[in-house]
Order: C-alpha cells, then structure tokens, then sequence
C-alpha cells in the first residue's frame, strides 16, 4: 500500500513524483528515499513551512558513506530541487552544492581480461541452455534467449546496463542497425551503431523473442513485459561470473572495458584524438567529454605517454573518472 508524504513539502513531493513516473524516470529506491528525507524533515523541522537550503543537509556524505552510496541516497532530493526550481517553489539562487561528489569513489571497473570473457559468455550460454531444459516457465525461457545477448550487447556497445534494460523494440533499426537511446541516466538521448556482428546477433534473437513474445513492447522484457528491474542483471551477471572466475566484477563494467578497449587502440594513432575522443563520447552518452577522458586513467599506456607529453598539464587534461560513470 502506497504511504501518504506528511510534511509541509507533501503536495510538492506527490507532483514530482507524478511528473517523473510519465517520463519513465522513477523507481521504489527514489520513493524510499524520498520518505527517508521526509522522515528527516518532520524530525528536524517540524514546524517548518518553508523550503531552505538547510534542510539539505540531510543529502551531506555521512562518516561511513562513499561517494556512491550517498549519491544513490541524495539523488532523489537533488531532482526534486530541480524540478521545484523549474516550477518556481524555490528560489533560482536556492544553495544546491552537492557534496557527495567531493567523495571519491574506492571502486576501480574490473578490466576483463580475454580468458575471463570467453569464460564468462561460454558458462552464460551453457548455464542458461540447461536451466531451460529443467524448466518449462516462462521466465527461464525468457533468461535463455535474453541474458546471452544482454550481456553481449552491454560488452560490444558500451550502454549503460539501464538502457538496454529500457530498450525498446521501436528504437532498434535491425535494418541499419542503430539504437536510439531515448531513456538514460539523467534522461539523455543518444544513438548507439552495433557493429555487424552484433547486429546480426540481434536479428537472431529478435525472430526468436518474436514467436515467444510476438506483441513485445520491450526489446528484453520479463515474463510480465516489463522491463527488467536493476537485480535481475545484476544477480544473473554475479551468479554466471562467480561460476568460472574470482575476483570482484560487475555487469556494468562491461561498459568501461568498452571505453578502456577503444582508447587503447589509439596507442599507435598519434595525436590527433578529438574526433576519436567525440564519437566515443557521444556514442557512450556522456553530457561531456570530461567524463570520456575519464576512462584514460584506465588505460596505463596511452597515460604514461600523455603525462611524459604534457607534464604539470596532464591532471587538469585527464580528470578522474566521475563517480557517475562508477556507477548506473
């Protein structure tokens, strides 16, 4: 049962939350974390009716809290603000210093090496085949056909994990073979081009869902034609991972060892690197082209010949990868 919002803030926070469920943009972490701030506010400010910059204390880094964590945690609060400043509740010069992102991330992306990946993908199609032929549910048909093709997808592109969750059917061109990413993180658009190999792989498990699923909206839907929620990724890609390999891996690292790989090749290229650097950044969807550079900390070759180049220069070049880019 949906829990009614008590503070003075309530209507304020009902709009919201209307607003950003029509554009596809909410989830029950938000809503929980919306209630938690709302717990904060009745408890610190109970006689409060105005809206102050005080009051987002509650989104500052707690002591045992990584950078991360408290973003996930504060995020709601932070759109929220936005969407008050956009309708006028607050005023233009409202203090929105987002202090999460003065904490550094300790997560470094696991850099796949060529034996983990054959690995990973050969126990992902075997796994899956003889889960299947143990059960007839829908679901475990559905994992079967998915998750080889997901993981595939997230590993050849570079997508966030969301947007291919968020795929649909009516955003994929199997004849030219661009995606168009209309629903991301932070609501960015962006196309993506598969390379052939992908796109023929595509293809395949289109026909197949097709006859499953026939009247699909979602490219990877679950057995309710919904999109699948963050865990079913995240569990699946630990359960096949854990299988073959050791070590500490997620799913969406498959999208810095997209990055990582493609800068790599530059090693022999030269300088002349901005048209490279902007069709990577565009195609990964990042609102700058700092956050691509982001990903060279990643690749200690070209770095090392980056810093012997431009000496003192090199850390205000090459930024540290945004926290964003740590995680979904």
């Amino acid at each position: 049962m949906k829990r009614p919002f008590k503070s003075f803030l309530a209507p304020f926070f009902e709009e919201f939350i209307l607003s950003r469920q029509a554009a596809g943009l909410w989830s029950k972490t938000y809503y929980e974390n919306l209630h938690f701030f709302e717990n904060y506010l009745i408890s610190n400010y109970p006689t409060a009716n105005t809206f102050t910059s005080a009051m987002t204390s509650w989104c500052n880094p707690r002591p045992t809290e990584s950078g991360n964590s408290c973003r996930v945690r504060a995020t709601v609060v932070w759109n929220f603000i936005d969407y008050a400043r956009k309708r006028k509740w607050i005023d233009q010069e409202f203090e929105t210093k987002r202090s999460h992102a003065d904490v550094p991330s300790n997560y470094v992306p696991h850099y796949f090496t060529h034996e983990e990946l054959s690995s990973f993908f050969h126990e992902c199609d075997n796994y899956y085949m003889d889960w299947s032929l143990h059960s007839l549910s829908l679901q475990s048909m559905l994992n079967r056909l998915e998750l080889p093709v997901f993981f595939r997808l997230l590993y050849s592109s570079g997508m966030r994990t969301c947007e291919a969750r968020w795929l649909k059917c009516q955003n994929i061109d199997l004849q030219t073979g661009v995606l168009e990413i209309e629903k991301s993180k932070g609501g960015d658009q962006h196309r993506v081009v598969l390379h052939e190999t992908m796109l023929a792989i595509l293809i395949k498990y289109d026909k197949a869902m097709s006859k499953l699923l026939p009247d699909r909206e979602n490219f990877f839907p679950d057995k309710n034609g919904n999109a699948h929620l963050p865990t079913w990724e995240s569990y699946h890609f630990g359960k096949i991972w854990q299988k073959s390999n050791t070590g500490t891996a997620r799913a969406y690292d498959l999208r810095s060892q997209y990055a990582v790989t493609n800068i790599t090749k530059w090693e022999n290229h030269g300088y002349e690197l901005s048209g490279k650097l902007l069709f990577l950044s565009r195609s990964m969807g990042h609102k700058s082209i700092q956050s691509t550079y982001g990903y060279f900390h990643l690749t200690p070759m070209l770095t090392d010949k980056l810093k012997r180049n431009t000496e003192k220069s090199f850390n205000n070049i090459l930024p540290q990868l945004p926290e964003d880019e740590n995680k979904e």
